[in-house]
């Protein structure tokens, strides 16, 4: 028995689907989306929404030929993991949960579902698709399925980790980057107390649902990895792709006098604005001669981050910008810059920027490190490294021809058509195997 070049269906469940921000995860995976419904598939996406409107009440709208159907949830703007929730309160929560997958499956039954991160619909709802005997992968935009710290920073010492372990986990779980093990380990006797047994139960629950994959997609080899040895099946890295149907021919002139640096991060909890900022502010005392744009969440208001540092008409607060505005931002700046704080599963910015041309200065950290080749089309600096990062942006604007060899160097990304091949192809051998497996 085998599937090979049938139509799928296939469900995508993910915690935020354009036009809601969601980053690059939500981004591509609406571009996978439409082109696997381009090649022919029945293709429906179900994310959590919120709203005013009634709990777990369902809206749905058409996408370019593909179903999203939005779960209205609206504890995830405060609280999207769950964890201010009490153990019986996620228990009511994961119930609900059940018993939506339970009648969805009622009215149309996939042939395999891709379980993107989504924190707000929990670990039941794999276990509930698994105990209905629906395949299921996993796309690995994060490490959720294996960390209960999503990015894979641990606590309380916040230095990056290579994956998880028991005794690990938990004390990520009872911590929280209180800076030493010693601190933890002092503060953990009232954490247990305060806390209970609801980490450590969330932790086997995230067990059982990881239990429930037949495979997964990686968008980096640090990605498989590190989930290989706990997912069963197949676990493959299939590189991430843009869609350039729209990347304009031209480029602009590099580099602009004076030279710009862009920041798409804004000023979200762990894209580690704060390093950019210090580090202008630096090369600007140094009397160097350059601009910074910052584009992203949070910019409102945030005008005394730059007054303080000294860096009005030098730094610039964009804001927000809709997706298909995306390579006219990519087409603002010089040079790219990445400062996550966290572990990063892989890191869009490099393979955006360098679809225009522009090289990237990153953290040596994750995925990261695949995206940029250090010398060669970008370069890296020590993660979590202010001072590093000075130094990197310090060579762009001083070392002659340095931003012009990056430049050259530059390899074209992945196109999102040719990503969705791969996704596809991945489909069918995983349901292939899996059928093999009941045939015997």
């Amino acid at each position: 028995m085998g599937i090979d070049n049938d139509d799928l269906q296939i469900w995508h469940i993910l915690e935020t689907y354009p036009p809601g921000y969601g980053g690059g995860a939500a981004i591509t995976t609406r571009d996978v989306c439409r082109a696997l419904a381009a090649r022919g598939h029945d293709v429906r996406v179900l994310c959590a929404d919120c709203i005013d409107a009634e709990p777990y009440s369902i809206r749905c709208e058409d996408d370019q030929g593909v179903r999203v159907e939005r779960v209205n949830l609206p504890f995830i703007a405060r609280d999207p993991d769950g964890w201010l929730f009490s153990k019986s309160e996620w228990q009511s929560h994961g119930r609900r949960i059940d018993e939506l997958i339970g009648k969805l499956l009622e009215q149309w039954r996939p042939d395999i579902v891709d379980y993107h991160t989504s924190r707000p619909f929990g670990e039941q709802c794999l276990i509930a698709l698994g105990g209905r005997g629906v395949p299921a992968v996993a796309t690995l935009h994060d490490a959720w399925l294996v960390c209960p710290r999503v990015m894979l920073l641990r606590s309380p010492d916040s230095s990056a980790c290579d994956g998880p372990g028991r005794l690990k986990c938990l004390e990520c779980s009872y911590s929280y980057y209180d800076g030493s093990h010693a601190r933890a380990m002092l503060k953990l006797p009232w954490r247990v107390l305060k806390l209970g047994a609801y980490p450590a139960w969330r932790l086997k629950q995230r067990e059982r649902a990881r239990r429930r994959l037949i495979g997964a997609i990686a968008r980096s080899e640090f990605m498989a990895e590190v989930h290989r040895p706990h997912i069963g099946g197949v676990v493959e890295h299939i590189p991430l792709g843009l869609n350039l149907a729209d990347l304009p021919e031209c480029k602009p002139a590099r580099p602009r006098t004076p030279l710009r640096f862009g920041f798409i991060g804004g000023f979200q909890p762990g894209k580690g604005i704060v390093h950019v900022l210090d580090a202008a502010a630096v090369l600007r005392g140094e009397g160097l001669r350059f601009e910074l744009h910052i584009w992203g969440p949070g910019c409102e208001g945030r005008e005394s981050e730059i007054s303080s540092r000294g860096l009005n008409g030098c730094a610039f607060l964009r804001g927000m910008y809709a997706p298909e505005q995306c390579w006219s931002v990519y087409g603002e700046m010089d040079v790219a810059l990445m400062a996550t704080l966290v572990n990063e599963p892989f890191g869009r910015v490099p393979l955006e920027a360098a679809a225009m041309r522009a090289p990237t200065i990153a953290p040596a950290v994750g995925g990261i490190r695949e995206t940029i080749r250090d010398g060669v089309d970008g370069l890296h600096y020590r993660f979590r490294d202010g001072e590093d990062l000075t130094r990197q942006m310090r060579r762009i604007l001083t070392e002659t021809g340095l931003l012009e060899k990056l430049m050259a160097n530059l390899s074209p990304p992945l196109d999102t058509r040719a990503q969705a091949v791969e996704v596809e192809r991945f489909y069918y051998r995983v349901l292939s195997s899996t059928l093999a497996i009941f045939d015997l």
